[in-house]
């Protein structure tokens, strides 16, 4: 970072910005915004601060983003000493698009090793100029802040910042907003010679005040025009070429663009040097202009013929030395006219290279092909092919508009055979619809597509059919009254396409599974789909990948988790190499689904925070409510409920009012949450909302199983024992028609709930027989969860032993599968268990809290006064009190007692 003009003013902002970088126990990055109009001195505030973090000993990388380059992926990283964060070097070459969350991680874990040992400041500025893949990173860094001394400050003009980076740096980023010089202190900056007429025409303006200094006759912006004015023929050839050729400009590249020799050009740059138009940079050679503003002053002054004629020559010299495309790109888009296929090919090279890292750079360089591809009738399959890459693209940065007219584009230059690819857009168009929410679209095109078919019995049928159950899934639309899975499974028999076979096996499975059928039919289904999914080649199986996530899925469901994870891993592989991005958020959500059900909940936590980031990027709200009621579970379960309610609240919250298979979960994930943040009330109303209806119809029956159980223990909690019965009888009677171990498990554990007030040793009973089958079927947490409830009714009733020794096996557990969550509550229940209260003492303390007499107590158990108090006497000895109001208290803290 050139440091050029003299600091002046601004002592506060620096102080502020020391403040952030010297603050006690910084162990955690800090985010500052300075906010300014052009010119207001963001630059050099930012210079200072470098130096004098310098001279403190802390490492400082500064980086800028430039005007006239704002494709170029992570361009805000280009600047000084950020060659040591290697965005090239970042790049996980086996993940997608998608994932391109793993490069921000990558950058972060190395901002992390140079801030050690004494610190890192990164200078970011020009921001509001930043690529899309830059904005990105910056959104990622503020979400999930360096765990290191670094202080992070973004420069940039407010009125020209993007949504994008205003989202970002808003919430809890502190701003240091930029204002005019005074007048004593413009004086200090240009001269004491400066007049009030000057100070006014510059309205403070450090960047306009020296300007006028060096032109009085001219005012504001027309003054840094004046700087040219006087420049012989070759410095301004020259000054142009800089402004063309890049932000930093190297010289052998200027005298090309320039169409000088280089000696005369290095000449040339020495003199503007001297001018202070142009600074150099450290000692790579390169110059840059003193601010950007003159850079655009004197590029948006070039003849647009000579402009276009020093891009070519760029580009021409760049190709020459064999520069990649992502580098020439910028140059070829500005000079190449229109049926340029030499143009095309390199703008899809670039566009290519960047798909997975830099989608919306990717999407600008194949909207410049397209729109150089002559309309010649020859070059229909590469507009098609490129249409398709660009629907991709946009897809994944969130454009699912755009992303959709793209597609609709496609289907109207697209022939109507062969049919199976016109089908499989057809397909990928349906599902942008239903990202953008809009299912009943989806089902409308396929439809459409599927009645317009010559031949009902094709492969294009079956894919098309398939697309249809799969809506209907996701769609929440658990009744259809017409089983298109079971249409497109017969219609890929008679086909005998293997992999769309298995596809359709697996979505058959599926919906069987929906609608709470399971028998052998599906249990032969289930075994066919994974022998024909372990049979077929990765080429074949990439044809048709859905099969491998539905299998995946549906063995999750049927309790097939080792083979769930086997083949949801395989399915993620196949997607990365094959490009499927679509399929990514599924594969992860299912496989961290598999690991929480196993107990291994910090590989669950890792899956469903990758799945939310993916969501994040896409900028779809349906699959961001997936993953983010997810990692709701997961976190609670982790022990931080706080942090599991915010995040179920904005999963409930972007699922917004309609009614399908993300809101229930979304609803039911935040009902846990909020009762084990003791807002049990809360948690019956979400899930009888979510429900529907009286047996909650509104979730698939395997669920819906889950969450009656978890309707019964908040009905427990409340103290409305006959409410949770109910909860728990309809909960059997679910689990029963289902005849799944899952299921059952959670039905008697449902029961244990219900009956842990009113009969204790037979909810201790049921709730060891539900830990038995949770553990049986790998279900480590569940386990302890039910050991958890059989250890407190059991201390209820008086079995102390018995009660720690399910509480010692639930603690087990609960530690192994790091469940914070239930350590704390086990925790709560210890001292309980060691109180040692007999059935009778808690019988006579319970009616002492009902304020009766020891005479009355002894009337109604039909016993003598005497042993009434000395039943009392116990009590008191083992709960440590001396009186009767202390003891029913003590009690009730310990969970002895319902409170009142």
């Amino acid at each position: 970072m050139v440091i050029g003009t003299p600091f002046v003013g601004r002592r506060h902002e620096l102080d502020l910005l020391r403040g952030k970088l010297f603050a006690p126990g910084l162990g955690t990055a800090r985010f500052v915004r300075v906010t300014g109009e052009p010119g207001v001195g963001k630059t050099r505030l930012l210079a200072e601060f470098a130096a004098q973090a310098r001279d403190a000993g802390v490492a400082v990388l500064a980086g800028r983003a430039s005007e006239f380059e704002r494709h170029v992926p992570f361009g805000l990283l280009s600047g000084d000493g950020l060659s040591t964060v290697d965005v090239a070097d970042s790049i996980d070459t086996d993940a997608i698009d998608v994932e391109r969350y793993r490069v921000h991680r990558a950058i972060r874990a190395r901002l992390v090793e140079l801030a050690a040992p004494a610190g890192l400041v990164l200078l970011l500025d020009d921001v509001h100029w930043a690529d899309d893949a830059s904005l990105e990173l910056l959104d990622h860094l503020v979400r999930h802040p360096p765990r290191a001394r670094v202080v992070v400050v973004a420069a940039y003009r407010p009125r020209q910042a993007p949504p994008r980076l205003s989202a970002a740096l808003s919430d809890g980023v502190e701003e240091i907003s930029l204002g005019a010089l005074t007048f004593d202190e413009a004086r200090e900056l240009v001269g004491d010679d400066l007049d009030r007429t000057r100070y006014d025409a510059a309205a403070g303006n450090p960047l306009y005040l020296e300007a006028l200094a060096r032109h009085p006759d001219a005012d504001g912006h027309t003054a840094l025009a004046a700087e040219l004015a006087t420049l012989g023929h070759i410095d301004l050839q020259v000054a142009r070429a800089v402004a063309v050729v890049a932000d930093v400009a190297e010289p052998a590249l200027v005298a090309v663009a320039a169409d000088l020799p280089l000696a005369d050009t290095l000449a040339a740059l020495d003199r503007l040097t001297e001018r202070d138009l142009l600074r150099p940079l450290g000692t790579s050679g390169g110059v840059r202009y003193r601010h950007p503003l003159l850079r655009s002053v004197v590029y948006q002054g070039i003849g647009s013929g000579w402009r276009f004629a020093a891009h070519a020559r760029t580009a021409a010299a760049l190709a020459a030395s064999r520069a990649p495309a992502t580098i020439r790109a910028h140059h070829v888009e500005q000079s190449a006219a229109h049926g340029d296929k030499a143009a095309v090919d390199t703008l899809v090279e670039a566009a290519v290279a960047y798909m997975n890292t830099a989608p919306s750079t990717a999407a600008h360089w194949l909207d410049a092909a397209l729109r150089l591809l002559p309309a010649d009738p020859a070059e229909e399959q590469m507009r098609l092919g490129l249409l398709g890459m660009l629907a991709k693209a946009l897809g994944v940065t969130g454009e699912l508009q755009r992303s959709r007219e793209v597609l609709h584009e496609v289907l109207g230059l697209m022939p109507a055979e062969p049919a199976v690819p016109r089908a499989q857009v057809v397909g990928f168009c349906a599902q942008i619809e239903r990202l953008l929410g809009r299912h009943a679209e989806a089902q409308a095109l396929v439809l459409g597509e599927l009645n317009g078919l010559s031949d009902p019995d094709s492969a294009a049928a079956a894919v098309l059919k398939l697309e249809l159950a799969n809506g209907g899934l996701v769609g929440g639309n658990f009744a259809d009254v017409r089983d298109w899975a079971r249409e497109a499974l017969a219609t890929a028999r008679r086909v005998g396409d293997g992999p769309l076979l298995a596809a359709t096996i697996g979505a058959c499975v599926q919906h069987a599974y929906i609608k709470g059928v399971v028998d052998d039919e599906v249990l032969a289904l289930l075994d066919e789909s994974t022998a024909m999914v372990d049979s077929l080649l990765d080429n074949d199986l990439v044809r048709h990948l859905e099969a491998a996530v539905a299998l995946g899925w549906n063995e999750l469901v049927y309790e097939r988790w080792d083979g769930s994870i086997r083949h949801l891993a395989r399915g993620m592989q196949l997607a990365r190499v094959s490009g499927q991005n679509h399929l990514v958020t599924y594969l992860q959500i299912g496989q961290g689904t598999a690991y929480g059900l196993r107990g291994q909940l910090r590989e669950a936590a890792a899956c469903f925070d990758d799945a939310a980031e993916a969501a994040l990027l896409t900028r779809s709200d349906e699959l961001r409510t997936m993953a983010l009621a997810q990692q709701s579970w997961i976190v609670t379960w982790m022990g931080d409920v706080d942090e599991g309610v915010r995040l179920g609240t904005e999963a409930v919250r972007l699922a917004g009012p309609v009614r399908d298979w993300f809101s229930g979960v979304a609803h039911g994930m935040l009902a846990q949450a909020r009762m084990y943040a003791g807002d049990a009330e809360g948690a019956v109303a979400l899930l009888r909302r979510a429900g529907g209806d009286e047996d909650l119809s509104g979730f698939e029956p395997v669920t819906r199983v889950s969450y009656l159980q978890l309707l019964a223990e908040a009905e427990a909690e409340c103290r409305r024992p006959e409410d949770a019965l109910r909860w728990a009888d309809l909960a059997q009677k679910v689990a029963v028609t289902l005849g799944r171990q899952l299921p059952l498990a959670f039905a008697r554990l449902a029961r244990a709930h219900a009956l842990r007030a009113t009969a204790p040793l037979e909810a201790a009973e049921e709730a060891v027989a539900a830990a038995e089958k949770f553990a049986h079927m790998g279900d480590r947490v569940d386990s302890g969860r039910a050991r958890l409830v059989a250890a407190g009714a059991l201390a209820a009733a008086g079995k102390a032993k018995a009660a720690r020794v399910e509480g010692d096996l639930a603690n087990a557990l609960f530690r192994e599968c790091g469940a914070a969550l239930f350590e704390r509550i086990a925790g709560r229940l210890e001292p309980a268990v060691q109180v040692l209260l007999t059935p009778r003492e808690l019988t006579v303390l319970a009616l002492a809290a009902e304020s009766l007499t020891a005479e009355a107590i002894a009337r109604r158990l039909g016993i003598a006064t005497g042993t009434v108090q000395k039943h009392l006497e116990n009590a008191y000895r083992k709960l440590g009190t001396s009186d009767r109001l202390t003891s029913v208290l003590r009690a009730q803290a310990l969970g002895l007692l319902p409170r009142a």
